[in-house]
């Protein structure tokens, strides 16, 4: 048994009797169906189709309203386009926020679904009609729904977790986003579905996970313990902690909700709340600089990247699919070592090493424009492999539910939903900043994302506290001192 943090009264969770059972490890697989594997998917499935659907927007544009559209203007539409899905997202996660506080995590997964469930399939519908607004639609409507899922995620995989696995089941949101990315990356491919005539299929399939979904979270998800007891039914709490948790477990798990709760219900203003303030600003400083730590870039422009230092169009995105495996593999070693390293140490880590891979990668592409040496393409490519790994297996995973672990019960739903929409306004923000500089001044727009990533690791090393294995009573004495 863990002892008691100095000033706090709290009968702490034995962690001997916890274990990881396989009712929570399908549930978490299941609910980032609805958030985390979405914006993985999105996020790339305009890298290798960019051309393709540039060309199905301008005709249509140019056809439906007698416009000519010069390439600047193209550029400009299809960047807005592109980045409404984060102006969507950054809506959805703000509304989430009420929707958690009345219906529960378990409810707003099921919402989130159901948008998407709407949204994905028009983006292949507005090929069929030849309608370059509905796509505009679709896009917006998954950021809404990606938004509404990825901020339902983080709140319900904290408050169905054992807090010995936390971190484990709290990682499966990052390893989904990677999962979508590196399908999309595949399915947009010139040999699979990445033509002319085929690429609305890609949008259909994306679909399939939300009825998948849809179904589980209807007929066999157990509400938020949490939410639960919040709302006064016990019998259901303990249930919920019993088919998540394990009968060992269920009592002491019992006590750490029952904890939370009544934290829950003396709750103030973020701004009073000193635990509250702490946690929400380094939850929101990692998923702003997750914004601008070069993730985006890889993710819309990989290919043109690899492009301009030395290798085809096809090459390119076969490349990007290819290292986007890389990912995969960061992700997975995220999954099983979060809780044996901790979340400061994958956070400080992965934080200088991408800072030193955006460095020798901003290095290499001036060294390939001064002197045109093709086998930089290959140095270039071996950073974009790194690069993909670190961020998967650090800070990609760790912004998902890092805030939700820190808050305080009563502010969980609150400072997760202004964290996710954080995220989503610099990602909208990012490739707007990074584009324009890169086309001026070349290798040093990388700069853009080296100083973000260096002056958060200073910031992190002064005052992110180690949350691995902590009730959440506990974290919020460490917040407090």
């Amino acid at each position: 048994m863990r002892v008691s943090p100095p000033g706090s009264s709290a009968k702490f969770v034995d962690n001997d009797t916890s274990r990881l059972t396989a009712r929570v490890v399908v549930t978490a697989i299941l609910s980032v169906l609805g958030g985390g594997f979405h914006f993985g998917f999105q996020i790339s499935i305009i890298n290798p189709m960019a051309q393709i659907l540039q060309n199905f927007l301008l005709e249509n544009f140019e056809s439906r309203y007698s416009v000519e559209l010069s390439e600047s203007d193209l550029t400009l539409v299809w960047s807005t386009i592109a980045g409404s899905l984060f102006i969507g997202a950054a809506f959805g996660a703000y509304i989430m926020s009420k929707i958690l506080e009345i219906y529960g995590p378990k409810r707003g997964i099921l919402y989130s679904a159901l948008v998407l469930l709407l949204s994905t399939p028009l983006a292949g519908l507005s090929h069929l009609i030849s309608s370059p607004e509905l796509f505009v639609l679709s896009r917006l409507l998954s950021g809404i729904g990606v938004g509404m899922g990825t901020t339902a995620q983080g709140v319900f995989l904290a408050e169905i977790s054992p807090v010995a696995y936390r971190g484990v089941v709290g990682s499966f949101g990052g390893f989904s986003t990677n999962v979508g990315f590196i399908l999309a990356s595949a399915l947009g491919l010139p040999d699979v579905f990445g033509t002319k005539t085929l690429w609305a299929y890609a949008f259909y399939i994306e679909a399939l996970p939300c009825l998948i979904l849809i179904i589980a979270n209807v007929s066999w998800f157990c509400d938020s313990p949490v939410y639960l007891l919040r709302n006064g039914d016990e019998n259901r709490t303990y249930r919920a902690l019993t088919a998540y948790c394990g009968r060992r477990a269920a009592p002491n798990e019992m006590i750490r909700v029952v904890s939370e709760v009544k934290a829950y219900c003396t709750k103030t203003d973020i701004v009073w709340s000193r635990a509250a303030r702490r946690a929400l600003l380094l939850s929101l400083t990692l998923n702003t600089v997750v914004s601008f730590s070069g993730i985006l870039a890889v993710s819309f422009f990989g290919t043109f990247l690899l492009q301009s230092i030395g290798f085809t169009e096809h090459s390119a995105s076969l490349a990007n699919c290819i290292s986007g495996l890389s990912g995969t593999l960061g992700a997975i070693l995220s999954t099983t070592a979060v809780d044996r390293i901790g979340r400061r140490v994958m956070v400080l880590g992965s934080l200088l090493f991408l800072a030193a891979v955006n460095t020798a990668m901003m290095l290499l592409a001036y060294y390939f424009d001064a002197t045109k040496q093709s086998w930089v393409g290959w140095g270039f490519l071996l950073l974009f492999v790194v690069f993909l790994f670190t961020f998967s297996a650090g800070i990609g995973p760790t912004a998902w539910f890092l805030g939700a672990e820190m808050a305080p019960a009563g502010f969980r739903a609150r400072i997760q939903s202004m964290s996710v929409a954080a995220q989503y306004v610099s990602c909208f923000l990012s490739p707007i900043v990074y584009y324009p500089l890169n086309t001026s001044i070349g290798a040093l727009s990388f700069l853009v994302f080296i100083i973000p990533l260096t002056l958060s690791a200073i910031y992190f090393h002064r005052y992110l506290p180690e949350t691995k294995g902590r009730t959440t009573e506990e974290i919020t004495v460490m917040l407090q001192n």
